[in-house]
């Protein structure tokens, strides 16, 4: 009987520990959505930015200031 009580609570330790790495992971892919991580090239040298901190200037992505006054 010992045995089987031990079985029993290795599996309940089991099953919580995958539903808890299962709700992490969702948690983390909705924050990447919340944050919109699109990457972008700067249209003068071509430079991978994220799309949160490119500059627009006339429906054109730049990495910088400078890059967007040369362009």
């Amino acid at each position: 009987m010992g045995i089987t009580k031990i079985l029993i609570i290795a599996l309940l330790i089991w099953v919580a520990f995958k539903v808890y790495t299962s709700l992490k992971s969702r948690t983390e892919i909705s924050n990447d959505k919340m944050f919109n991580r699109k990457i972008i090239a700067c249209d003068f040298c071509k430079t991978h930015v994220p799309i949160a901190s490119a500059i627009k200037i006339h429906n054109k992505y730049y990495c910088s200031i400078d890059h967007s006054k040369n362009a």
